[in-house]
């Protein structure tokens, strides 16, 4: 049986479990994190955030305008701050810092098995996805250069 709360109370809980030396799982929504989590079935687990995040950390964060969201660290902007991005988003949101920054995924069921951020095969996984939107970002510069309309 899921329970719905609302984000406040939510994030009550979480700095409550934080505040014990406990994590906290949750079932996210959304569909941003396809294929490695499905915003119906998966789960994640979430820690306290480092004082500093490293790439391809997948981080629960806060935006200006107090959306929660949850995506990966895809890179670093000049002014210290996180580029993120979701596995299954092409557009990369500046701005975040971190203060922004709720917890830390360190483990997710996927498909009802569970994996850590750890495991060699989730390793596996971010250079994979990463690969992908390099070719993608490479594939739609090329096609624009040889189909740009005059």
């Amino acid at each position: 049986m899921s329970e719905h709360i609302t984000n406040r109370e939510f994030l009550a809980v979480m700095q409550e479990a934080f505040d014990r030396g406990q994590q906290i799982r949750f079932t996210p929504s959304g569909t941003s994190m396809l294929p490695m989590l499905d915003g119906e079935n998966d789960t994640v687990t979430f820690a306290p955030p480092p004082k500093r995040l490293k790439k391809y950390d997948v981080a629960f964060y806060h935006r200006a305008n107090g959306q929660l969201v949850l995506h990966r660290v895809v890179g670093f902007s000049d002014d210290g701050g996180y580029i993120f991005c979701g596995d299954n988003q092409y557009n990369y949101e500046y701005g975040i810092t971190d203060e922004n920054i709720l917890a830390l995924m360190v483990a997710f069921t996927h498909k009802g098995k569970k994996h850590t951020t750890g495991d060699v095969s989730y390793r596996f996984y971010i250079h994979r996805m990463m690969l992908k939107k390099r070719l993608r970002k490479l594939a739609v510069k090329v096609y624009r250069k040889i189909f740009k309309r005059k």
